[in-house]
């Protein structure tokens, strides 16, 4: 007779059944029912950055390659080589506008997603309430179900600059929900968007009269357009004390392969943060913490073409996507993420257009996009791009994406 195999009720939540009443279906239903859709053989992938297209630099493989020829920190403490924190904290410093303590205030992580599981589980219970802007991460709400934690809605809007704002009675409904924690990623993944520096200002003003504690992803602060005034939420008056900042070279500089990622806080939550990640893999991988000896570096250059590079493509897409008729989309300030929406008559005869069944229209057609659902309820009718690709496979994959809807 075989054993019953039983989920825990905290990995069933994190499968958000609470999207049933709205898709007839759990996103993890839904998610995988598009995986298992049928799609040609030449599928393009625009869930995710192509490394082929923008190559990591070129010191990550000769660090990788010295770590391993040196055979010394295949082991290293829980929150990283101590050398390495040493190294990279000044740099740290100058990109967040504040200093960094090496000892006390900074952890390398598996990944910058491992840095994201580590700082909530050690921050939150079963019943905490959390500030989570819609649409968000996909994966901030699922950790968070995970963890038993309960949802406090931010609606952002984005004006045609790509810039973010948050309205003055959503942000005084969030503080009247009395949350603890205030999640969010900055650009904002999936809209490419960047928060105007009052709404940021806002927010930390939020942060400090309610005491919160701030969890913000930062993983594409530098990867940010012209025209566009990036603010380090946890840099301002007040929030240094209560802010950890999660950063690290997988998408702008296209390293992510090497899973590994960078937190910045407060010493007690770094040391929580420390016994999380010894618990889940001791450690992240020895050789490739050794990536980031030379990460932003004195890459000014590189980065100023890089930017170039994907700007050049954003442009491009945004104008693809704004000729199919229905198809709106604001050009994101920052990172290499857009979030089209679709109000076709075709799709959305009876209400908002069905995100999963647009996602599964484009999958037919040759291109995977994220749907909008994964999002939050506000990517209805919505999905999800990175344009960090070749230009060829982009303008091909635009093609498709104008069949499939027009």
């Amino acid at each position: 007779m075989s054993p019953t195999f039983l989920s825990p009720p905290s990995l069933d939540a994190a499968s958000l059944n609470r999207y049933v009443k709205t898709y007839g279906a759990s996103v993890l239903e839904l998610d995988r029912s598009l995986a298992a859709a049928p799609a040609p053989p030449d599928l393009i992938d625009l869930t995710h950055g192509d490394t082929r297209a923008f190559t990591p630099p070129a010191t990550a493989a000769a660090d990788f390659h010295s770590a391993l020829a040196e055979n010394t920190e295949a082991y290293t403490a829980y929150r990283g080589s101590s050398s390495l924190r040493a190294r990279i904290a000044p740099r740290l410093g100058d990109l967040l506008g504040r200093t960094v303590d090496p000892d006390r205030e900074l952890i390398v992580t598996p990944g910058t997603q491992g840095g994201l599981f580590a700082v909530l589980s050690a921050l939150v219970s079963s019943g905490d309430r959390v500030a989570l802007p819609d649409p968000e991460y996909f994966m901030n709400e699922r950790i968070l179900a995970y963890l038993g934690a309960v949802v406090v809605r931010l609606p952002i809007e984005q004006d045609d600059k790509g810039l973010l704002s948050i309205g003055a009675d959503n942000l005084a409904a969030a503080r009247a929900a009395r949350p603890r924690l205030l999640l969010l990623s900055h650009p904002n993944n999936p809209t490419g968007g960047v928060y105007e520096s009052s709404t940021i200002q806002a927010l930390a003003d939020m942060a400090v009269d309610e005491d919160l504690i701030v969890v913000v992803d930062q993983l594409y602060c530098r990867l940010i357009y012209a025209g566009a005034q990036y603010t380090h939420l946890g840099a301002l008056p007040g929030m240094i004390e209560r802010t950890v900042t999660l950063v690290g070279p997988s998408k702008t500089e296209s390293m992510s392969g090497y899973r590994v990622g960078v937190a910045v806080g407060p010493p007690p939550v770094v040391e929580a943060m420390e016994r999380v990640v010894s618990l889940a893999s001791l450690r992240a991988p020895g050789y490739c913490q050794q990536v980031l000896r030379h990460w932003a570096e004195d890459d000014a250059e590189w980065l100023t073409r890089r930017t170039a590079g994907h700007q050049a493509l954003r442009d491009l897409m945004v104008e693809r996507l704004r000729s199919i008729s229905g198809v709106s989309v604001a050009p994101p300030a920052g990172s290499s993420y857009m979030f089209p929406l679709v109000g076709s008559p075709r799709w959305a005869t009876n209400g908002p257009a069905d995100d999963h069944e647009i996602a599964m229209a484009i999958k037919a057609a040759g291109v995977l996009v994220s749907p909008g659902y994964q999002f939050g309820p506000s990517g209805r009718g919505r999905f999800r791009i990175n344009f960090s690709q070749d230009k060829k496979r982009l303008l091909s994959a635009a093609e498709r994406i104008t069949s499939a809807l027009s």
